[in-house]
């Protein structure tokens, strides 16, 4: 679906008002295609959901609180068929702390569950292959091969993006229930969205509601009582929005072998200053599930 499209299909839902401020919020994206292939069939470095991870010998697997944390993906980027705010080439690998998810009640508001790992085009030629450390059953990704297709995708119901725009539980619930109920159906019936997205940038296909404001309550030691007040809320809601999704991974059973809470998704997010200065290390992570 293209832009203009997308612009006319806001207009007929009856929210021309919204217009030009939307078209700067419809952001590229890669949709992510899982194909189960063996490790072994993989060769270094290339894109992968799962399996072994391929690193440079002086990176210590990354852990929380004593748990190894389970390799999620690697994205080569010279991979993506189009330019993003990613450097142009290297290895970006993705890691999450998924055995404590039900074993440890600090686990969850913890920026500190996911790791993210940014191997340079220099630093390439010497990867290996990292054999996976004691993990459960449960926590183990099975390897498939991603391939990717650029998109346009639009803000989800509730997110700082539409409250900073007055289209919000906070905001014209009119309008707001407009873009809900009327323009997202009926987008979702042109686009014909898959019940599984895996996601490299956009917008979140998110199961709960507004992850932005969450990841700033979780880094900034805010606390949702205090969003009741709203001067509070109104600036925790503009500095949301230099939240960016990173990458959003879905459960895929079949294929991954993982099953994220009930039916859930997990979500890497950073912030827009932190991915032009790659500060890979600042990247949080938010799970939703039913």
């Amino acid at each position: 679906m293209k832009k203009n499209e997308i612009l006319d299909l806001l207009v007929t839902s009856g929210l021309e008002a919204y217009k030009d401020r939307f078209d700067s919020l419809i952001f590229p994206s890669y949709q992510i295609q899982l194909e189960p292939e063996e490790d072994s069939n993989f060769p270094l470095g290339v894109s992968k959901i799962g399996g072994q991870p391929d690193l440079t010998v002086d990176i210590e697997w990354p852990k929380w609180k004593g748990y190894n944390m389970s390799f999620i993906a690697q994205i080569n980027l010279a991979d993506l068929p189009d330019p993003t705010p990613l450097p142009q080439g290297g290895l970006l690998s993705f890691f999450y702390a998924v055995e404590p998810m039900y074993e440890d009640e600090d686990f969850y508001g913890d920026p500190n569950t996911c790791h993210i790992i940014f191997t340079p085009v220099e630093g390439l030629s010497g990867l290996t292959r990292r054999p996976l450390p004691e993990l459960t059953e449960e926590a183990i990704f099975r390897p498939n091969r991603a391939t990717f297709s650029p998109v346009l995708s639009v803000p989800a119901p509730e997110s700082a993006y539409l409250e900073s725009m007055g289209l919000g539980w906070n905001g014209n619930r009119v309008d707001f229930n407009k873009y809900w109920e009327v323009f997202i159906e009926k987008y979702r019936e042109i686009t014909e969205p898959s019940d599984t997205v895996h996601r490299l940038f956009g917008h979140p296909e998110q199961i709960q509601g507004d992850m932005q404001v969450a990841c700033e309550v979780m880094t900034t030691g805010l606390a949702y009582e205090m969003l009741q007040d709203p001067g509070v809320n109104e600036r925790a809601v503009k500095s949301a929005l230099k939240w960016r999704l990173l990458l959003q991974i879905d459960f895929e059973e079949e294929k991954t072998g993982i099953m994220f809470g009930d039916v859930g998704r997990v979500y890497f997010w950073i912030r827009e200053d932190d991915l032009v200065g790659q500060r890979f290390d600042r990247v949080v992570l938010e799970m939703q599930c039913c």
